[in-house]
């Protein structure tokens, strides 16, 4: 068969160019004339009789959608490459999927009312601006990681920023895009507290420091067996009471703080996050929250920075069990909800 020669003249224009945050807004208006659009058919088809389940099924589906697309929105998607590679292509595999989701959507409720009610709507196409739409924001999200409007500078997270006190350490960000440059080494007996004595009483194996490569941090962490001895396969859980949140030592190393190396004076930048803590000798902050800061906020101390482990805890516990993280964050730090991730697999961080 002879190839078809399309005319450039009658060939539909490229989608033009879009970003996160209006896509976001985009599919969330095509949402609600979907379900205002469905509503409509309820009602002039079926009301006042008994709406099958196979369409009832369709609006809380929808509605889950919607709330996927609300949390999603509260991203600053301008602070996201500094946490996380590519995050513009992966922000639009999620976008892609709820895309996909929508236009299943539109084409079984049209199926269903062409099949059982009226055959005419396969010619009248009561989605038709809709589904037109939809493919339409599918090809500009595509587009996405392509023109990745929210990189400056398409470079790793942690070449963006400074390694500086106050900031995420490089070494922190690399071990959340899979790039564990860390040291490993064994606590001495001498440094042990007497929960680690009692730990090592109790179960046996040893307690190892991650240290990281780039600045000053060190995270302890207990192995039993040759199975579970690195910072990411140790079955060690921390949990502190009162606080309905467990986690393991690798959710600290990826939220630590740049950390100056011994002998080195901190920025002077920096000194609001430094000033001296009773519960901390050294004064630093020593953790960020990456939640907050992916929603656009500043590292502050005390606020979205914290300098023990415990204060650290707490914020997460009280500020971001409820609601949850949006969902492209609970992937990418492995979040859990009384011990279950979405898509299997070990969790760093658990909501019980």
């Amino acid at each position: 068969m002879a190839a078809t020669i399309l005319d450039p003249d009658l060939m539909p224009p490229p989608p033009g160019p879009t970003t996160i945050r209006q896509a976001i807004e985009d599919l969330q208006v095509t949402l609600n004339q979907i379900r205002r659009k469905l509503r409509t058919l309820i009602d002039w088809y079926i009301t006042p009789d008994v709406v099958p389940n196979s369409i009832q099924a369709y609006d809380p589906r929808l509605q889950i959608l919607q709330l996927r697309l609300k949390s999603l929105s509260t991203i600053d998607f301008q602070c996201l490459p500094y946490l996380i590679d590519g995050s513009d292509d992966l922000a639009s595999q999620y976008l892609n999927q709820i895309v996909e989701q929508l236009l299943s959507s539109v084409r079984g409720i049209q199926k269903i009312f062409v099949e059982h009610y009226d055959r005419d709507l396969q010619e009248r196409r009561p989605f038709g601006t809709i589904w037109d739409t939809l493919i339409y924001r599918q090809d500009q999200i595509k587009q996405l990681p392509v023109i990745c409007p929210s990189i400056p500078r398409r470079a790793a997270p942690e070449d963006l920023r400074p390694a500086e006190l106050g900031n995420f350490c490089p070494g922190a960000l690399g071990i959340s895009n899979h790039r564990d440059r860390g040291r490993i080494s064994f606590v001495e007996t001498k440094e042990l507290n007497d929960e680690n004595k009692r730990k090592l009483k109790a179960f046996g194996g040893a307690f190892l420091n991650w240290q990281c490569s780039e600045c000053a941090c060190k995270v302890r962490y207990h192995v039993a067996t040759s199975t579970t001895s690195s910072i990411h396969s140790t079955d060690e859980v921390r949990d502190h009471p009162g606080l309905d949140i467990q986690y393991r030592s690798s959710f600290l190393a990826k939220c630590h703080l740049y950390l100056p190396p011994s002998g080195k004076t901190p920025s002077s930048t920096s000194t609001a996050l430094s000033t001296n803590n009773r519960h901390d000798s050294s004064g630093l902050v020593k953790y960020g929250c990456v939640f907050c800061f992916a929603a656009g906020h500043e590292l502050e101390r005390g606020l979205t920075a914290f300098a023990t482990v415990r204060e650290f805890a707490e914020h997460i516990a009280y500020e971001h069990r409820k609601p949850l993280p949006p969902s492209l964050l609970i992937h990418r730090f492995a979040v859990a909800v009384e011990g279950k991730t979405v898509i299997g697999g070990r969790w760093d961080l658990n909501f019980l």
